[in-house]
């Protein structure tokens, strides 16, 4: 009976971890909840997201440039990801990186719904560029959550303001118009880009402004130490600066 017992414990942690590193391939079936439980973020087993208050609120990705070479993280040689209650831990590795990697920490939020993401570079070379894109804040409550990616047709009507290393996008109808706050990395270069050119980061990074599917594009520096991101709906007891995403992070992961 022991011996059965062992083989069973042997087979459980087996599967977790295939659960755990090869789950939800392609789909954004992780879930992290936000302060209402039709509000939700929901993420990919590489560092991809997409929110959900409840309705189509915008895509968030990541991927890599190093001079005329770009990937994005689901391109990456190794993606690892590991899961506890509302965190979400990602190590990429890649020929791009040189030996080095790239830590992404992921928690939603407690005060607002949205997530506080920490980059961290690990032995890192010069010259890299952590890219990321975020659009698609479409204003309806998509049939199929798990199919919730970058889509031109949710860009349409999307208006971006930029202040800084902050944005807000307004979307939905005029008379219901919804926003969306985030804080990037400071010094970030940032981009209004085309949503129909996603072909590689630095493709869409490049694509120019001149489109009916409007996303937000940007570049920050890789360096061996930590970059912070926020997005989040702003109320009384969320309204975020770039100084104050460290304790943020430490406080919610």
């Amino acid at each position: 009976m022991n011996k059965i017992k062992k083989i069973y414990l042997v087979l459980l942690f087996i599967f977790t971890g295939i659960y755990a590193y090869a789950g939800e391939d392609g789909k954004f079936s992780i879930a992290l909840y936000g302060t209402q439980t039709s509000h939700s973020l929901l993420a990919c087993k590489t560092p991809e997201f997409s929110f959900h208050f409840p309705q189509m609120a915008g895509n968030f990705k990541l991927g890599v440039i190093s001079g005329q070479k770009s990937r994005w993280c689901n391109e990456l040689k190794s993606v690892k990801l590991k899961k506890s209650p509302g965190k979400l831990t990602y190590t990429l590795e890649d020929n791009l990186l040189k030996g080095g990697k790239i830590i992404v920490r992921v928690s939603k939020l407690t005060d607002s719904d949205g997530l506080i993401m920490e980059v961290e570079g690990v032995n890192l070379p010069d010259g890299l560029d952590l890219f990321w894109s975020f659009g698609g804040s479409y204003a309806v409550e998509l049939p199929n959550k798990t199919d919730s990616g970058l889509k031109p047709e949710y860009c349409k009507d999307n208006v971006f303001s930029v202040e800084g290393n902050a944005f807000t996008v307004y979307y939905g109808e005029s008379l219901n118009l919804k926003v969306v706050q985030a804080v990037v990395p400071d010094n970030s270069d940032i981009r209004l880009s085309d949503a129909h050119k996603q072909s590689t980061p630095l493709a869409f990074h490049q694509s120019g402004k001149k489109t009916d599917a409007p996303a937000l594009t940007g570049t920050s520096r890789l360096v061996n130490g930590k970059l912070y991101f926020c997005f989040y709906v702003q109320n009384a007891k969320a309204d975020y600066n770039s100084f104050m995403l460290p304790e943020l992070f430490k406080k919610e992961f």
